[in-house]
């Protein structure tokens, strides 16, 4: 979580790409063998009754716990929470090594399929609830990091929108998500995805954010942003608040919605690309 105070600095490329890229998240993703190499986490969160295994074929070990109070629905888990004693959570990691460890050279790609719920209250969240983590924001230096996560009033008081990002080694700490453009629904289906490049040889990455939601459009925001270097972490993955969690009162990053799948791909720039598509669209 991103001191409120922090603004967007980041350079953008202002382009908004409208297309036809893929239908809306409660379709079953098929059974494609492209990008497998890349898969390091595949979460499937349809019929879970507490666990949910990592089904990537060359990832780790890191099943996820379901903790606190999230129930099952038709196409995945509904995760709720508040400030009051009342928290949900997703939570693994692999029990030796690095949780992720995808070095400057490679690309990296998060993506998740949800079912937005609006703020009880008002048009913004206070905080940024979060969706889905690898690794904790460190205000004390760079620290690995991806993330998916709604954004909060600091950003946007009269929408919501996705936002992402990426951490590396050479990451200030300070550096702010990048912002999707597409403002969400209350109720409405999405699928997510998120990719950064390998750093280039001009210190500067591009980040690909791309939200599809009903009528089968995706919007595409891209971003440079400086160089990132390693993204290496051992903390958790997490799905619907970051983990450990906080004591109640602060338990301001929940979110409260559907999460139906959770993926992390990395590797070459088309492997990432291929993998992304393979595993939260259908075909």
């Amino acid at each position: 979580m991103l001191p409120s105070h922090v603004l967007m600095t980041i350079k953008r490329s202002p382009a908004m790409v409208l297309s036809l890229l893929a239908p809306i998240m409660l379709l079953p993703s098929p059974a494609v063998s492209s990008g497998n190499s890349a898969l390091r986490y595949d979460y499937e969160f349809k019929g879970t009754h507490g666990t949910v295994i990592n089904s990537a074929p060359t990832g780790p070990a890191a099943n996820l716990t379901l903790y606190g109070s999230w129930t099952p629905v038709p196409d995945g888990v509904h995760f709720s929470g508040n400030t009051s004693g009342d928290a949900s959570v997703a939570y693994g990691r692999p029990a030796k090594g690095p949780t992720i460890n995808t070095s400057a050279t490679e690309a990296a790609g998060f993506g998740t399929r949800i079912v937005y719920n609006a703020p009880a209250n008002g048009t913004c969240f206070s905080d940024t609830p979060n969706i889905v983590q690898i690794g904790r924001y460190s205000p004390r230096g760079p620290s690995g990091q991806a993330k998916i996560q709604l954004s909060s009033c600091a950003e946007r008081r009269k929408s919501v929108v996705i936002e992402c990002r990426f951490a590396g080694s050479l990451t200030a700490s300070n550096a702010p998500p990048v912002e999707s453009t597409l403002p969400l629904i209350n109720g409405d289906a999405y699928n997510v995805s998120c990719r950064k490049s390998p750093d280039q040889a001009n210190n500067t990455a591009t980040i690909t954010l791309t939200v599809t939601g009903p009528g089968r459009k995706a919007v595409t925001n891209t971003f440079t942003v400086p160089a990132l270097g390693r993204l290496r972490t051992r903390d958790y993955f997490s799905v619907g608040n970051k983990y450990p969690l906080p004591a109640p009162a602060s338990n301001t990053d929940q979110f409260k919605g559907d999460v139906t799948r959770a993926v992390y791909c990395s590797g070459p720039t088309g492997s990432v690309r291929s993998c992304l598509a393979a595993h939260l669209y259908a075909s």
